[in-house]
Parts: structure tokens; sequence; C-alpha cells
């Protein structure tokens, strides 16, 4: 049987079919092509009971695309993911779940071999292991899991 879908739940799936969204991500896109409260909440309602649309599986995802793709620390994935309308229960879930696949210390040493190209660690003075620590700090790394890197790095670390 080839049901007619409402133009809101069309428009919907062909945002679904390109990427995953978070249910207020894809609700804000209904209400900006025009479509009501209403008619945008039961497009969402039937969209999850099927499983076409799921927070949790979405925030995992993203989390590990931020983390493992994106190399930015727990803060600032989970300021992401509370962005996106991700409640704090499966928010918390998710950034775990990244954490124990891509783990903070693994994506500092990656984004070191970035940032310092083909320059030793040891050859930072202490100005700039200064600068690459507050770089560290506004990619949502915490002041603990930097100081971490640098100790096992054998760099120096002011507090």
């Amino acid at each position: 049987m080839n049901r007619k879908n409402h133009p809101a739940e069309e428009t919907a799936l062909r945002l679904l079919a390109r990427r995953d969204h978070s249910r207020k991500d894809l609700r804000q896109k209904l209400l900006i092509r025009k479509f009501s409260p209403a008619e945008a909440d039961a497009v969402l309602g039937s969209l999850s009971a099927r499983g076409f649309m799921d927070d949790a599986r979405y925030a995992r995802r993203m989390a590990l695309h931020l983390s493992a793709e994106k190399l930015l620390g727990p803060r600032r994935v989970r300021e992401t993911l509370a962005r996106q309308g991700i409640s704090a229960e499966t928010l918390a879930s998710a950034a775990e779940e990244a954490e124990r696949e891509f783990p903070a210390e693994k994506r500092l040493r990656k984004l070191a071999e970035t940032k310092l190209k083909r320059r030793a660690f040891g050859e930072l003075s202490p100005p700039e292991q200064g600068k690459l620590a507050r770089f560290f700090y506004q990619r949502g790394f915490s002041w603990e899991d930097i100081q971490g890197f640098f100790h096992n790095a054998g760099g120096w670390f002011e507090e």
C-alpha cells in the first residue's frame, strides 16, 4: 500500500535522508518552512514512533563525530549537544561513550601533532606551551586533561 505522506512529513523525511537531526533541529527546520507547530509536532511524533528519528542515536553519532573528527574536548561536545536540544541524560550517555571510544588524551595528542606540524613538543618555549594550553581549553578540554597531557608529553605547565 502506497500511502501519501503529509507535506510536512515529506519535508522531514527529505531532511532526514541527508543526515540525522535532533528533534529540536528538525522542528525548527519545519517551522522555518512555514508548517504550524502542531503539524511539526505531529510529524516528529510519527517519525520517532516509526524509528526514523531518535535523539539518542543522533547524540551518539554527533558525540563521536565531534570527538574523533573535529577533535573537540568533552566540554565542547556536551555544549554542542545541549544546543541541539538533547536531554541531559542522553547527552551524558553519548558523551561518556565518545570519551571511551576516543579519550581526551588521544584527541589532545592528535591536536598537538596537527598544531605543531613537524616541531617536537620539547622545542616549545613556555609562552608557546601556554598558548597551546589555551588553544586546548578553547576546544573544550579541562585544565586537568591539559595538565595531564603536558605532564605525559614531558612539557612545562604553569597554572
